[in-house]
């Protein structure tokens, strides 16, 4: 039987604000992450899904609200954009994010092995297609082993094996007590995946 996670919170987020020009992205969005919860973040396009999560990593600055995070937490974003060294190869990147990480070595060979992109090994991250790109993405996620998971349409590019290995991944980290926040236009998809849906709407958590 697998153990249960302690239910603590790890990140809260108050009436936070985020404005492009006079545009509020962000408006007065209020929530919660708690440890060993996947949660679901629905809504249009344009509605301020990445704006949120880009916020709640530290990307971006609110312009009003706060956030706040419990001892000992830590945040991985998986965006759109992959931050990363486009001109070194998959597995320069991996090591990278490895010594960041203090994570020993095998730790790159076993994320590689399970995202199955070892044959990437030697090559760069420009000459990727979307789902390998996504693939290393999501190995690097994992090397990181950070607590609280931030995913911004993280199925986008990913082949049905690539979507099973994922929905593993994020089931699995939240038996560990990770809390992930996880943008999902396929509502099919998000409801078997999250404990709970939350939906932005002009900026605004409805």
């Amino acid at each position: 039987m697998k153990r249960q996670p302690v239910r603590e919170n790890r990140l809260q987020f108050n009436k936070l604000g985020r404005r492009y020009g006079s545009h509020w992205a962000l408006d007065d969005a209020t929530g919660e992450l708690r440890a060993g919860e996947v949660v679901s973040l629905r809504g249009d396009n344009g509605s301020g899904k990445s704006t949120l999560l880009l916020t709640l990593a530290g990307i971006l600055k609110p312009h009003r609200g706060t956030i706040h995070r419990a001892p000992g937490s830590r945040i991985h974003l998986v965006a759109h954009h992959p931050m990363a060294y486009v001109q070194l190869s998959v597995h320069e990147n991996l090591r990278h994010a490895a010594a960041l990480a203090s994570v020993e070595k095998h730790g790159i060979a076993g994320a590689m092995d399970f995202w199955q992109i070892t044959n990437l090994a030697d090559k760069p991250l420009s000459t990727l297609s979307r789902g390998q790109l996504q693939r290393f993405l999501l190995a690097r996620a994992m090397l990181t082993r950070e607590n609280i998971l931030l995913l911004d349409e993280p199925f986008t590019g990913l082949d049905e094996r690539g979507a099973a290995l994922l929905a593993h991944f994020m089931r699995d980290a939240a038996v560990a007590g990770a809390a992930i926040l996880f943008s999902e236009h396929d509502t099919g998809r998000a409801r078997n995946l999250a404990h709970r849906s939350i939906r932005m709407q002009g900026g605004c958590l409805a």
